[in-house]
Order: C-alpha cells, then sequence, then structure tokens
C-alpha cells in the first residue's frame, strides 16, 4: 500500500531521449582528470599527492581530515597539479588534476572483499568511510556518518529511484542493469541497521526494471525486500516526501527520517556501498546521464569521477544548436553550470544542456495574483506568497514563525507561479535573513 504527499507538482518528464539508452563506458577516457579536493557537503579533503606522483586506478588521493571524504584517482598517470579548477556548484576550488597515460593500470593495495554474512556495522562503516561514499542523489552528505546514526533506529531501509527530475534517467539505468549488486548492497545495510523492511521505490512506468527486480526477489526468496512503483509526482525523490508515500508517516518540521524509524539512501549509493563491501572498490566511477534538447546523441554513461564535462558533451556528439541553459542536475533543481571545464562530482547525476523552448525564460517577474498555486504546490506545507510579502515588510517576527528552514528548495512554488515570481529565490532570501537578524521577541 502506498500513500500521498501534499502538494507537489507534474513537469513534462522528457526521459524519452535516453531512458532506453544503456549505460555505456567512454570509447576515450579524458587526457586530464580533475578530482576536487569538495566533494562532500562536510568540506574540503586533504590530499595525499603531489606533483609528479605516479597513479594508478584505485589509489587513494586524498584523505578525510577534519571534515571532507577520501578521493581516489579514476584513472592510472601522473599527478600534474594541485591546483584551482572550475567547480560545479560553483566558483574555483583546489583540485588533483591527473594527466592520463591510457594503461588503465589498477592500485594492488585494495582491502579484500568482505563476507556479506559475517559483515558487521563497525566493518560497515568503516569501509563505507575508506571509499569516499557520500550522498549520490544530490546530497553529498557523508555515507557512514548516515549509517552509524541509523543503527538500531530504523525499521524501514528506502532505496530511492524515484528519479523525479525531467530528463535523468541515469538511476533508473542502473537499477534496471545491476539490480543484483544493489539488491545485495541493500539487503547488507539492512541487516546492519537492523532495520525490518527493505522498499525500492520506483516510477511507475519503468515496469521493465521493476520486473527484472521481481524476478530476482522471486528467486532469492527474500521476503524483506520489495519493490514499489508509485506514480511519478515531482519531487517524490526528496526525503520526506518518499517517506510519507512509503510509510504515511510525516516527518515533523526541523526533524530527519530517523525521527520517523526511517532510512533513505540513494540507489546509487547503495550500488556504490556494495562495491566497497563485496569487490574491494572505492567510488571512482558513476552513472551520468547527459541529454537535452541542443544535444546530438543523449546518453547514459558510466564515467570515471573527475571527467570534465566537455568531454562528456563530446563524446555525445557535442551539441546539434547553441544551448540556452546548461545544468548540472535537472530543470527543477539542477545548478546552472559557469564552465563546461568542471569535472563530474560524487554526486553528479547528469549534464542537461537545454533549448530555448525547453524551460521558462528569464522575464521580469509579474504581479502576484494571490492565486495560491504556491501554497497547494509545496510540500512542505509553506506558504511561498505570504513569506514574499513578509520579506518585503522586513518582518522578522512573522518570518520567524514559518518554518523556513523545511524548505527543500524543490521549485514546486517558482514552477507553478503565473506571473514567474522567482519564489524558491525569495524563501532563500528570508531563511537568510532570519539566520542573520534572528526572530523579533
Amino acid at each position: 500500500m502506498t500513500h500521498s504527499f501534499f502538494g507537489g507538482v507534474y513537469p513534462a518528464t522528457r526521459k524519452d531521449m535516453t531512458r532506453r539508452k544503456p549505460l555505456s563506458r567512454l570509447s576515450r577516457t579524458p587526457k586530464e582528470i580533475v578530482i576536487p579536493l569538495i566533494m562532500c557537503a562536510d568540506g574540503p579533503s586533504t590530499p595525499m599527492v603531489r606533483p609528479g606522483d605516479p597513479v594508478t586506478i584505485g589509489q587513494p588521493i586524498a584523505r578525510r581530515g577534519q571534515t571532507g571524504a577520501a578521493a581516489f584517482a579514476s584513472v592510472s598517470g601522473r599527478v600534474a597539479a594541485v591546483e584551482d579548477r572550475p567547480h560545479p556548484w560553483g566558483g574555483h576550488s583546489p583540485a588533483i588534476v591527473i594527466q592520463n597515460d591510457e594503461r588503465n593500470e589498477h592500485y594492488e593495495g585494495r582491502p579484500a572483499p568482505l563476507d556479506p554474512r559475517q559483515l558487521t556495522l563497525e566493518q560497515l562503516v568503516e569501509r563505507v568511510e575508506w571509499a569516499g561514499v557520500v550522498g549520490m542523489g544530490g546530497g553529498a552528505f557523508p555515507t557512514w556518518e548516515k549509517i552509524a546514526a541509523a543503527f538500531g533506529k530504523v525499521d524501514t531501509l528506502i532505496v530511492n529511484v524515484a528519479e523525479c527530475e525531467p530528463y535523468v534517467t541515469a538511476d533508473y539505468r542502473l537499477l534496471l542493469e545491476r539490480s543484483e549488486h544493489i539488491l545485495r548492497g541493500a539487503q547488507a545495510l539492512a541487516r546492519c541497521l537492523r532495520s525490518e523492511r527493505v522498499v525500492v521505490v520506483t516510477e511507475g512506468d519503468k515496469l521493465n526494471a521493476v520486473e527484472a527486480v521481481e524476478r530476482r526477489l522471486r528467486r532469492s526468496g527474500n521476503g524483506r525486500v520489495q519493490i514499489i512503483p508509485v506514480r511519478t509526482c515531482y519531487p517524490l525523490g526528496a526525503e520526506k516526501q518518499i517517506i510519507q508515500t512509503v510509510t504515511g508517516r510525516e516527518v515533523p518540521p526541523g526533524k530527519g527520517p530517523i525521527d520517523v524509524n526511517c532510512a533513505v539512501f540513494n540507489v546509487a549509493t547503495v550500488f556504490a556501498i556494495q562495491d566497497a563491501l563485496f569487490q574491494g572498490r572505492p567510488l571512482t566511477h558513476r552513472a551520468v546521464t547527459v541529454t537535452g534538447g541542443a544535444v546530438t546523441r543523449p546518453r547514459n554513461l558510466w564515467v570515471p569521477i573527475g571527467t570534465p564535462l566537455r568531454h562528456l558533451l563530446e563524446t555525445c556528439g557535442g551539441l546539434k544548436e547553441e544551448a540556452d541553459l546548461t545544468l548540472t542536475g535537472g530543470p527543477m533543481m539542477g545548478v546552472a553550470l559557469q564552465s563546461l571545464d568542471a569535472p563530474v562530482m560524487k554526486d553528479t547525476n547528469s549534464l542537461v544542456c537545454l533549448t530555448g523552448w525547453e524551460h521558462k525564460p528569464d522575464t521580469p517577474s509579474g504581479v502576484c495574483i494571490r492565486c495560491g498555486k504556491c501554497v497547494a504546490a509545496c510540500p512542505m506545507h509553506l506558504a511561498p506568497t505570504i513569506i514574499r510579502r513578509a520579506l518585503e515588510d522586513q518582518d522578522l517576527e512573522k518570518l520567524a514563525k514559518f518554518h523556513l528552514e523545511d524548505c527543500n528548495a524543490c521549485g514546486c512554488c517558482s514552477f507553478i507561479c503565473p506571473a514567474q515570481i522567482p519564489l524558491v529565490e525569495t524563501v532563500a532570501q528570508a531563511a537568510n535573513l532570519v539566520k542573520r537578524g534572528g526572530s523579533a521577541q
């Protein structure tokens, strides 16, 4: 049985360009790989190599210090520099630049695979931290901390394959093509966390992926795991919304999934976890969708982390027409790119190049007509139009009562607004104002 969540919108999915395209490796790896030291929401990592050092695939090149996550070479070659490079989150940041020798030599110091039957929580946390696994659905939070915090506190583990962002199909292809590995990783997580139930959640129109998983579940006879196809409604993929859909539980304001005895892991994260546990492989590659009306041959690719986004575009034949907007991530929550020289990160699931007709143009916003559509669409029960008026009045006391910290920046309010008012930015500004100025008493 599935439930529903409040609000949401129904943007055109536009996934047909890539949903039938299998994950394929690059025909030619890039001559240069750029591994940013900031790949984790926790902060920067500490480099372990210097210019001139030789590296092989899977060799540790940055470690977690007080912050950050471990990083590994995704190609073999030599360290060319440790310098500032364009970062997909914006601006520039320090990065390790590797000159690719195209020999594809692998690091010999990988740890041995673990036995899934004797796996302990301590081994799980240690191996996931060693592998540098972070949230690969966009959050980039340290996965080992999430696992440690969830131990003994969750009865439902959710594998998130909802992928409700338009255009993006990387997670869907990963589930379809590597379901055995994903189920193995999910079962290992559930055993260590003492979770009674594992639910794989995907969109209802992905029936071939659902059938593939169901066949494997029937063969394994594991009754603790089930796959649930649900009707697509954006932002189904957000943690609080997917929890409510699967369990009917509503995460209270200011609380998280653990407070309602749930844990949510993106499917790519689960795949990376099983790779680290049972193959002894760190996180060096990931699935990326390259798509949009401006792309010549949209595809799903399995790529080394650190690959310049420009190289991905060239692999897909480049642009057939000028892109009006280029994003990492989908059009609802994606980040506009400042440079195609920025690399693929651990949380980069797509490169989307949109033409002018595919997105709302940046036109001056109109006047709020108080239609209430933004209020009806907000899945977090916020009132963007009222927040906007309070922000214009600089009314800190009123703003402090609106639970602005619950906004997940999903973009539903801006998407649905007939006056094209940038309500997402408005709510973010209001939250920053309250954070800086404090609430009036």
